[in-house]
């Protein structure tokens, strides 16, 4: 309902801008301009529809109608931005006393700008993830661990947009990829086992020399499917990290091992989910002092909350900020997560953040990159 209103005062904001576009030319074309308003009531319709898609268009491949419905949600939000600058330059060029661009020139320069803008982020969700290849150092790391390597999947979001064949495409890069572990860190899915168990089914495909990890992402918990989510995921043959650790390479000494820390998603806590939450003083428990230890934790403000606690980390990986996705999201999303995409070193804790495998919702991807990310450790 809080979103909806929120379209509604975009929708407002830009039918006032948008709607009389041209009329003084059109005058005599009331055909002309009345076609122009259907195009534009259709277009905020299907915008205003687009969270319904969760509900009612979750299948195993994306639906026409979900896809494009979120992308006039995405079409929406680059319009009001441009509307908004469009607004602010022309008050200071009228403060310098100039000749400000006129109502129908902005009208045309923002639908041109949707329109292209909107064309360019549908074509990068198109491209396969790019894979990154991040070596992080870790402080007294056994030689034996020396060069094990980490794939980091995080934010796939299967559901109105994202299906099937997206993430057979995601399994066979992680497999060519050959490393020690595989690690989805959360938001994997944006609906209803009921809606989606054939969708992904391409899990269970994954290959990797010591397991394959899971731990849940915010949205998991907007499903409130999670019981179920965790049991399908394991029937997939992924180890669910539920506030648990498991030892990698499981037949090593500890000295000679890796203690991996897998905690629920901090949204658990805010809704207050019966038997969920971020525990990590429970999830620790049993990693052994000469153990290096790796939590995988969600959101960065997981990370911040393990940063401030007395257990020693040695490495942090988190997801859900898509480094914004898009703009003006990326201006948010910089500013409300304490890491934002990318390495962080924080004393001797490195903390890695995804841009996502994939993306939330809008198919667009502008100013950002999906990526999978291959993190190899080395010893120092």
């Amino acid at each position: 309902m809080f979103l909806e209103c929120v379209l509604t005062l975009m929708s407002i904001f830009v039918w006032k801008n948008l709607s009389s576009a041209c009329q003084d030319k059109c005058q005599q074309a009331s055909t002309l301009r009345l076609m122009w308003k259907l195009i534009l009531i259709l277009y905020m319709m299907l915008a205003h529809g687009s969270y319904t898609s969760n509900f009612l268009l979750n299948r195993t491949e994306p639906t026409f109608l979900g896809t494009i419905s979120y992308l006039c949600l995405g079409a929406h939000v680059q319009m009001c931005t441009f509307l908004v600058i469009a607004k602010a330059v022309n008050f200071v060029i009228r403060l310098w006393k100039k000749r400000p661009l006129k109502d129908d020139h902005t009208a045309i320069l923002a639908i041109v700008y949707v329109l292209s803008i909107t064309s360019y982020g549908y074509y990068k969700v198109c491209e396969p993830p790019i894979v990154k290849n991040v070596t992080i150092p870790l402080k007294n790391l056994r030689h034996s661990l020396d060069g094990f390597t980490i794939t980091l999947l995080s934010d796939i979001h299967i559901g109105p947009t994202v299906g099937k064949k997206q993430l057979a495409v995601a399994v066979d890069i992680t497999n060519n990829l050959q490393s020690d572990i595989v690690v989805i860190d959360g938001d994997l899915v944006d609906g209803l086992v009921s809606q989606l168990r054939d969708a992904v089914q391409p899990l269970r495909n994954i290959r990797s020399k010591h397991g394959i990890f899971y731990v849940t992402g915010n949205h998991e918990y907007y499903t409130m499917d999670v019981e179920n989510w965790m049991e399908t995921i394991k029937e997939l043959g992924v180890q669910v990290l539920h506030n648990t650790n498991v030892k990698v390479p499981a037949d090593k000494a500890d000295d000679n091992s890796l203690c991996f820390i897998g905690t629920d998603d901090i949204e658990a806590d805010r809704i207050r989910y019966e038997n969920h939450g971020m525990k990590l003083d429970t999830a620790i428990k049993g990693c052994s002092e000469e153990q290096r230890t790796i939590l995988i934790a969600h959101q960065p403000k997981a990370a911040k909350i393990a940063l401030q606690s007395i257990n020693k980390i040695d490495l942090i990986l988190c997801g859900h900020t898509h480094g914004g996705q898009k703009f003006p999201y990326i201006i948010s999303s910089y500013l409300i997560n304490p890491f934002y995409a990318g390495l962080y070193q924080h004393g001797d804790t490195f903390i890695y953040v995804s841009m996502g495998t994939y993306y939330w919702g809008f198919p667009m991807r502008i100013g950002t990159q999906h990526e999978i990310t291959k993190i190899t450790l080395v010893a120092v």
